[in-house]
């Protein structure tokens, strides 16, 4: 076809108007301001190796807490699977204590053999616990999930002794013939009583194990059973009435194909008694068939006035199947009150809850942002954090015994993209609680 030299010059003018058009339009959207919050930033050490069990996994559980002016982490060091995968029991990873007083420089611990990661807890005399799943298995095939579980504690850690320690079991394995008796997906809280409650998923029902502070061993119930799915990755929380746990769906259909996440429960013990709920059911819905992981938990708090809060989000969006909506739903006389989480960053993947002096605020992440917001519907503030990507955020919580009463925010920034290792940077952030006032 003949074209005229009209005819070209009127399609570069359309397209240079339509450029600009859709420039203007673009440009409309309102840009997410820089926090007003103060901070302070720090690279911290991490695992070498990003799978199957780098620090950034299992993201329901407790990973740094604080007491007074010190600051307990760990980290997985996984070294040892460069030469095998399987961190087994013939060839374990190691949990590593780090801990870091004021403004000084991080302190390495005592290590222990583990497969995964597991979870720290602070009780109310400043004395921190690990909770480590060890593997007992030693084939070279087995992946560490054949293990037991053990409790440690560091009777001199306030005078800055993060060597020596006390230990116990909570679970045994003989790591022969006894196959799994202990789920390594495992949540952990201490409450104000000093009570250690440890949860994990195992044949189709949930298990808690919790010991008093001078309790002389540890109590086995059943939050539920025949469940008709394997309920996984618990969040627990010791609150004034009892216990709560928040977990997932996570039923394995065969190997390199994706689990199937579509229903979240709730399990509550008051009086000795444990009652289940379904807090979202999505088996039935029309994504159902063809987009497996359609829900995923984020967190759960109780606030001052002894409400339990569960955050969560949904993937619904036909359209894109990692767009993430998120809601807080908020334990009430009459049930559960859901409402939606407005976010300005289409792209969130976590969300943290904090609450100040009565306020709830949220901690959010995209894949190389962290965000910080006022109330479900507040405004979103970008906090300028280093170059990295696949943060996984983890922060001091009442759950694994930081007091509400402490001064300052700890967070963990935990690499979870693969393609950055084994160099991949970790981040340790603090943030003063009355800076979150600002917003």
């Amino acid at each position: 076809m003949k074209h005229t030299y009209k005819s070209v010059l009127q399609v570069v003018l359309n397209t240079a108007f339509f450029c600009f058009l859709f420039f203007v339009i673009a440009s409309c959207g309102k840009e997410i301001e820089t926090s007003p919050i103060n901070f302070k930033v720090e690279q911290i050490p991490g695992s070498k190796n990003h799978s199957p069990n780098g620090t950034w996994w299992g993201y329901n559980q407790s990973k740094i807490v604080r007491f007074g002016n010190t600051v307990y982490m760990y980290v997985i060091d996984n070294q040892n699977i460069d030469i095998n995968p399987n961190p087994n029991a013939s060839n374990p990873s190691k949990i590593v204590l780090y801990r870091k007083e004021d403004d000084n420089s991080w302190q390495k611990g005592a290590s222990f053999n583990t497969s995964r990661p597991g979870n720290i807890l602070m009780d109310s005399e400043g004395i921190v616990h690990l909770i480590v799943f060890e593997p007992t298995y030693t084939q070279s095939f087995e992946n560490g999930a054949y293990g037991k579980l053990l409790h440690y504690w560091f009777p001199n850690c306030k005078t800055g002794d993060i060597s020596i320690f006390n230990q116990e079991i909570i679970v045994d394995n003989d790591g022969v013939s006894q196959g799994e008796t202990v789920n390594m997906r495992v949540g952990a809280s201490i409450g104000d009583d000093d009570m250690i409650s440890v949860s994990f998923g195992l044949n189709k029902g949930h298990q808690i194990y919790y010991k008093e502070k001078n309790g002389i061993k540890w109590q086995m119930e059943y939050a539920w059973q025949n469940l008709n799915s394997d309920v996984y990755y618990p969040y627990v929380i010791s609150t004034d009435f009892g216990l709560g746990i928040l977990a997932i769906q996570d039923n394995f259909v065969g190997e390199n194909m994706p689990n199937i996440y579509q229903k979240i429960f709730y399990f509550e013990r008051k009086s000795g008694i444990w009652t289940p709920e379904t807090i979202i059911d999505l088996q039935n819905n029309a994504l159902a068939s063809t987009r497996p992981q359609l829900v995923e938990n984020c967190d759960i708090f109780q606030d001052r006035n002894k409400q339990i809060h569960l955050l969560y989000q949904t993937r619904l969006n036909p359209a894109d199947p990692w767009l993430n909506t998120f809601y807080l739903a908020t334990q009430t006389i009459s049930g559960w009150e859901h409402k939606e989480i407005s976010i300005s960053e289409e792209s969130t993947n976590w969300l943290r809850m904090i609450e100040i002096q009565g306020t709830q605020y949220f901690l959010c992440t995209s894949w190389d942002k962290l965000y910080v917001k006022k109330g479900i519907d507040g405004q979103f503030y970008e906090i300028p954090i280093p170059k990295m990507s696949g943060i996984y955020v983890y922060i001091n919580s009442p759950r694994g015994g930081t007091k509400t009463n402490e001064n300052f925010i700890d967070i963990l920034l935990l690499n979870g993209n693969s393609n950055d290792y084994p160099n991949a940077k970790n981040y340790y952030l603090r943030i003063e609680k009355s800076e979150f006032l600002k917003l």
